[in-house]
């Protein structure tokens, strides 16, 4: 608390996603949250014109994830600043595909 990092993590990796989904699954929660969940992960990353999907996305499925700091805003117990968006949005991580099939998989 404090400290300089401080996120509003309002937004989803596709590899926590998918391992959430599966975990779901497998505790047998199908219809509901599972497949909730698993709507939204899939309108996410096909309403992305992108050939290769971002390795987040925002909980409204947006893909605009520019690192902004809030100085306006305190964040929990006070800590400042409050920073939106997430810089690693551009990184490249070819497990997303492997993790997201795999829960598509046990899904159908």
């Amino acid at each position: 608390m404090g400290g300089s990092r401080n996120w509003d993590y309002r937004y989803s990796w596709l590899r926590d996603s998918a391992l959430t989904l599966y975990t779901l699954m497998t505790a047998g929660y199908y219809n509901d949250e599972a497949a909730d969940f698993f709507h939204w992960l899939d309108r996410a990353t096909e309403s992305d014109p992108s050939p290769i999907p971002q390795i987040m996305y925002r909980i409204d499925g947006g893909r605009d994830l520019r690192e902004v700091t809030l100085d306006h805003l305190a964040g929990y117990r006070g800590s400042r600043p409050v920073r939106i968006g997430n810089a690693a949005a551009k990184q490249q991580q070819i497990d997303i595909y492997g993790e997201v099939l795999r829960a598509a998989y046990l899904y159908y």
